[in-house]
């Protein structure tokens, strides 16, 4: 309590006059109470911002991806498709058309966005059949008899096996080639 109000509270009363004693005062002041809702107004408004910032990071980053593996889709299968023919001795005919049909279904999934890669061979040409895919036009057909071809050998048993496999490597080759050429060429329209 400030000196002037003690004495003046003791004239009040009519006790004599005495000497604040030292070390005494009054620690609080009263203030009025602050209201809450400022603080959860500036923490809703911090929380949107760094989940602002963490949507954009993402974004950003995805596109990267996507640019990043569209453009070496292609050269990742070739590369696939090479590793397996230099091993296309070591392995037997069924599991080399698996791992070329395999490589091809992995580059078209990651290239189109396509599910052929999640299909089984008969889904996929029923799915052609009834509605447009993500394929250029001219890879679908391509594809659909890739995709016979590599069903015979793998599942078929037949005794010339063994020679099939040869252009089953060069047709999947050739879809990469198509597939890529048929997207440049959209790409230049629409540009």
């Amino acid at each position: 309590m400030h000196p002037i109000l003690f004495h003046l509270a003791q004239a009040a009363t009519g006790a004599p006059a005495a000497e604040v004693p030292e070390g005494i005062y009054d620690l609080l002041v009263p203030e009025a109470e602050r209201p809450t809702w400022p603080l959860f107004v500036y923490c809703f408004i911090a929380l949107l911002l760094i989940a602002g910032l963490a949507w954009l990071v993402l974004f950003l980053l995805r596109n990267r991806e996507t640019r990043g593996d569209s453009e070496a889709a292609d050269s990742r299968a070739l590369r696939e498709l090479d590793s397996l023919e230099r091993r296309r001795d070591e392995l037997t005919p069924n599991a080399f058309a698996l791992a070329v049909s395999e490589a091809l279904k992995n580059y078209l999934a990651e290239r189109h966005r396509d599910p052929v890669r999640y299909e089984t061979t008969e889904e996929f040409l029923d799915r052609l059949s009834r509605e447009d895919t993500c394929l250029p036009p001219p890879a679908q057909q391509a594809l659909q008899e890739f995709l016979t071809s590599a069903e015979e050998v793998k599942f078929g048993h037949r005794a010339d096996a063994a020679a099939s496999c040869a252009p089953l490597l060069q047709r999947a080759r050739q879809l990469v080639a198509l597939s890529e050429i048929a997207d440049s060429a959209d790409g230049s329209k629409r540009g």
